[in-house]
């Protein structure tokens, strides 16, 4: 697939707006952020930016359940056949997360705004305060579950050490050191994980102050192939929570890499529990 088949810039959505088989996604962090201003016509996204199955209102480690995720589309009005823009105010690392709970349960047809709010903003373009109704729909979003996306625990148990397997893991170098546990019992990373923090394929803009796109397709497969990742190995990505891996998933996948799963769990599963290894 090509790049412009994930991304699209300001001046492409522009272009976009008034097209009605077109429905933006607002993947903010703070739902504040999304009243105080956002992309016209911009739904705002429901619930947890983690996008998480609810376990009493709360977040638990785990992609949502079927009838979890087809409430969260039918609720913005989204087909099989909706294009579906996402962006966020985060380096788009909350956008990714959107975007690889709709790639696993099969949506062909989701792109990211590159450089996210930022972008759209730095560039002068409009702007509203006026909060959207998704457009009413008989269809409904029909599921194709892709279950070789995510990793489970007992997958990774059984091929950390394989040399057909690849774990990837992109938090920050403090946690990887275990240094930083970010709440766990535990802290370290998994053996022969490679280290690349899902930071590094961004590049700021040397035209606007604050914004941060995507590096280049060039750029990005340089940083994968320095670290060791090979495109022949079933890549396992994860962080703590599975979301700055959806990041680097969503990287991966663009650059064509065939064999890419997010271990979902993450660290916060791993590190909390009793007999998985880690190292310092």
């Amino acid at each position: 697939m090509a790049h412009s088949d994930f991304l699209v810039t300001a001046k492409q959505l522009q272009q976009k707006l008034n097209d009605s088989n077109i429905v933006i996604i607002d993947c903010h962090w703070d739902e504040n952020a999304y009243i105080r201003a956002h992309i016209p016509g911009a739904l705002k996204r429901p619930g947890h930016p983690y996008i998480k199955s609810q376990e009493d209102g709360i977040p638990n480690k785990f992609l949502p359940k079927p009838d979890e995720f087809l409430d969260l589309l039918n609720s913005m009005g989204i087909t099989n056949e909706t294009e579906v823009i996402c962006y966020d105010e985060w380096h788009n690392h909350f956008a990714t997360r959107m975007w690889w709970v709709m790639h696993y349960y099969g949506h062909k047809n989701v792109k990211l705004l590159d450089g996210g709010w930022q972008a759209w903003v730095a560039e002068g373009l409009p702007i509203s305060f006026q909060s959207e109704n998704p457009q009413v729909t008989e269809e409904k979003f029909r599921i194709n579950e892709n279950q070789s996306f995510n990793a489970q625990l007992k997958e990774i148990l059984a091929n950390y050490k394989s040399e057909d397997w690849q774990i990837l893991d992109v938090r920050s170098d403090a946690e990887f050191k275990g240094e930083v546990l970010s709440g766990n019992k535990r802290g370290g990373h998994i053996p022969n994980a490679i280290h690349l923090e899902w930071k590094r394929l961004l590049s700021p803009s040397t035209k606007y102050e604050g914004v941060s796109y995507f590096k280049s397709e060039v750029e990005m497969k340089a940083l994968f192939d320095e670290a060791g990742i090979k495109k022949d190995k079933t890549i396992a990505v994860h962080c703590q929570a599975g979301v700055r891996a959806s990041f680097s998933a969503f990287c991966l996948e663009m650059l064509g890499y065939p064999n890419v799963k997010l271990y979902d769990g993450s660290m916060g599963e791993w590190a909390n529990e009793k007999d998985t290894p880690l190292e310092k």
